[in-house]
């Protein structure tokens, strides 16, 4: 039976679409979004400061109008030819004038007070408690996904591969799912060395998914980064389950937060435990340099791993930790444009097949266009890139197959790679924002033809793999958002023609 066409088939999307637009048209606009808990604190500390110094002087105003009532006492008295006893000398002139002065002056203070004291109880109020009494932020984005997927692909909730389509089966899938929804937590520590601290941990629920008979849509929970902070005027150390330092940033997308916009498709995105140092030097208030480094441990990539044991990487084998280097410089008044190039290196042992030196020379942008618009993106060359989420799923060819086996072949050798993506933003207003996105990450068919990669198994034939997207988000309030969005995917095998498949996605969330 002939399958229906693309927009038949996206048809329950789009009216969902125009549901969420026509509901997010009819809230009220002008929301903002909480301060920053930095901010807070310091206007905090700073509110706190100026109340003190207030009652201090609204005791000096009140005995000072004491006195000078008893001073007008005296003075009605004696108008009026009456004895007062223990009256004090004769008030001078414009007594009454300071009276009043003092009076508004008193006043304004009461009212200034009240607006202060007002705020700091709004600010009590969303603070959290915690044993060490500094502060702690939580925040999060609770994020619905409906898709309708338009081929065969390796995963419903968010695909980044296309596969080729089976006879007799049916290619296309349709779902929701709230497991890409995220919860935060910021916490602001002591100050010492004249540095502040900072924490963040970030979870959200994709995981891993239920395996009882009925598998469940709701995620199990994950760390998703998380790192400690010590932060100098020009210099900051940080280090935790981070971003990758010579790759930080993505493409804009509500319909792929689990894994990244353009994963495996020209985005180095991985987080890493790394320990970062970073050096901002200033050459006028609108434009600095920045010098970081880091050290990080890679993982290896593929899709299997072991729910139960951890063993050691092929890069902790090595013994010798990944490591990273970037040089950036940023402009503009908030340093909204910025360029970067950067450096990584990480030794591999595999044991009886050899060492294998991963490495890559990156270039990275982000530049803010004439009206509205933004461009942005990375480009990367290099090997053995599977662990920083490029090379296909593949950091080496000849040492392994994807069942997982190692096997006795010759000497590893890296595979070659290389890749990147494009984004072009325009922001119209506070309201629509419109992306339009392209990324490919490209292996080398010569190396997979000379060891006879296995056709069989999707990811060791993969070649190349490359995503188109465009998405369309509607913010009718700063915490509430809808999105709609389009992806297409294009996966080469080695010796076959490209495998396609269309992503029709709709996303609505709120952020707290």
């Amino acid at each position: 039976m002939k399958s229906p066409g693309i927009f038949a088939a996206t048809r329950p999307i789009a009216v969902a679409g125009l549901v969420f637009f026509a509901l997010g048209l009819a809230l009220p606009l002008g929301a903002q979004e909480a301060p920053d808990a930095r901010v807070l604190a310091a206007r905090l500390d700073a509110m706190q400061q100026q109340l003190d110094a207030t009652q201090r002087e609204l005791r000096e105003y009140r005995d000072a109008l004491n006195e000078l009532r008893q001073q007008m006492r005296v003075m009605a008295a004696k108008a009026g030819g009456e004895a007062v006893p223990g009256a004090a000398p004769e008030t001078p002139a414009g007594s009454r004038e300071d009276a009043a002065s003092l009076r508004q002056a008193v006043t304004d203070l009461r009212e200034e007070q009240s607006v202060q004291q007002a705020e700091i109880a709004v600010h009590e109020q969303a603070k959290v408690e915690t044993r060490s009494r500094y502060n702690l932020k939580v925040g999060g984005l609770m994020l619905f996904n409906a898709f309708k997927n338009d081929g065969q692909v390796d995963s419903v909730d968010v695909p980044e591969l296309a596969l080729a389509r089976t006879p007799g089966a049916s290619h296309t899938s349709q779902g929701a799912s709230v497991r890409q929804s995220l919860v935060t937590l910021d916490a602001t520590g002591p100050q010492f060395w004249g540095a502040r601290t900072y924490a963040n941990v970030q979870m959200d629920f994709f995981g891993s998914l239920s395996t009882a008979d009925y598998t469940s849509t709701a995620g199990q929970v994950r760390m998703r980064s998380a790192s400690l902070e010590t932060a100098w005027p020009t210099w900051d150390v940080h280090a935790g389950l981070e971003r990758l330092l010579v790759a930080q940033s993505s493409p804009t997308s509500y319909a792929s937060i689990g894994e990244p916009a353009m994963a495996w498709s020209g985005n180095l995105w991985a987080w890493v435990p790394q320990l970062t140092a970073e050096k901002t030097f200033s050459v006028s208030d609108s434009r600095q340099f920045q010098l970081a480094a880091a050290l990080a441990d890679i993982p290896d990539p593929g899709p299997l791993s072991n729910s139960y044991l951890r063993a050691p990487t092929a890069a902790e084998s090595s013994r010798f930790p990944g490591q990273e280097a970037r040089l950036g410089y940023r402009w503009g008044a908030a340093h909204e444009s910025g360029v970067g190039m950067s450096g990584y290196w990480s030794p591999h042992d595999y044991g009886a097949s050899g060492k294998v030196d991963s490495w890559a020379a990156l270039a990275d942008w982000r530049i803010a266009l004439p009206a509205r618009f933004a461009l942005s993106g990375e480009a990367y060359k290099g090997q053995a890139l599977g662990g920083l989420g490029g090379g296909a799923f593949k950091d080496i060819v000849r040492a392994y197959d994807y069942s997982g086996n190692y096997t006795a072949l010759t000497k590893a050798v890296g595979l070659r790679d290389e890749g990147g993506w494009a984004q072009l933003k325009l922001r119209l207003n506070n309201l629509f924002e419109f992306n339009g996105a392209f990324g490919q990450d490209n292996d080398s068919a010569a190396q997979l033809r000379a060891v006879g990669a296995s056709q069989a198994n999707a990811y060791s034939a993969l070649a190349r793999n490359r995503t188109i997207l465009s998405n369309a988000i509607f913010r009718p309030r700063a915490s509430f958002l809808l999105s709609l969005e389009y992806r297409k995917l294009e996966s080469w095998p080695l010796a076959s023609p490209a495998n396609t498949a269309h992503i029709f996605a709709l996303a609505a969330g709120y952020e707290f």
